[in-house]
């Protein structure tokens, strides 16, 4: 299969997009990234600047010289917006890949979050309505008596009776736990 410039492209920036990302949160942002020579030519700038305004006789004299700078930081801007337009333009499709891939990972991660949630929510809440843990030691003491009717070879119908009925009871129960414990595994799996 051939690949045509768009996908080419469209590979290239989410690879950009990708390198950018992983530079961005490996660490902090710092000074570091700015090289000294053009700290060194911003503050002789500023300095030059500076020095027109300082020299002037009056305060309405200095504001002209601040209203020009002014104008004219504006008029440079908008002019290197102009004639960079189609790097800028790079730069802002490429931040935006950046928070689809950020929106993407958060979305994966808060699901992952709501999963672990109501993992917690079934371990500390709804397990502790009526789980076969906590049934089946009731049922196994039901039927030791049972045992001991059998060891003792016990004749009296109404006993037995009883005890049959204390133990369909205690039966009933547990087979009614383990199928709420087992529609509520399969109701988590689903999730």
């Amino acid at each position: 299969m051939e690949r045509t410039p768009n996908s080419q492209a469209t590979d290239m920036r989410s690879s950009e997009a990708a390198a950018a990302y992983t530079a961005a949160c490996s660490g902090p942002i710092s000074a570091d990234l700015i090289p000294t020579r053009y700290k060194v030519i911003a503050v002789l700038v500023v300095i030059a600047l500076a020095i027109p305004v300082f020299l002037q006789p009056n305060l309405v004299s200095a504001a002209k010289v601040m209203m020009f700078y002014f104008m004219l930081a504006v008029g440079l801007i908008s002019l290197s917006i102009c004639i960079f337009q189609g790097w800028i333009l790079e730069k802002l499709i490429l931040a935006e890949d950046i928070a689809d891939m950020v929106q993407d990972e958060a979305t994966v991660q808060l699901a992952m979050v709501n999963h672990k949630l109501a993992d917690l929510n079934y371990r500390f809440v709804e397990k502790r309505e009526s789980s076969t843990s906590e049934i089946l030691p009731d049922f196994l003491k039901n039927l030791t008596p049972f045992a001991m009717l059998f060891l003792n070879k016990e004749k009296s119908m109404v006993r037995w009776a009883m005890l049959g009925v204390k133990f369909a009871k205690s039966a009933m129960e547990l087979y009614k736990a383990r199928e709420n414990d087992r529609r509520d595994h399969a109701a988590r799996e689903s999730r």
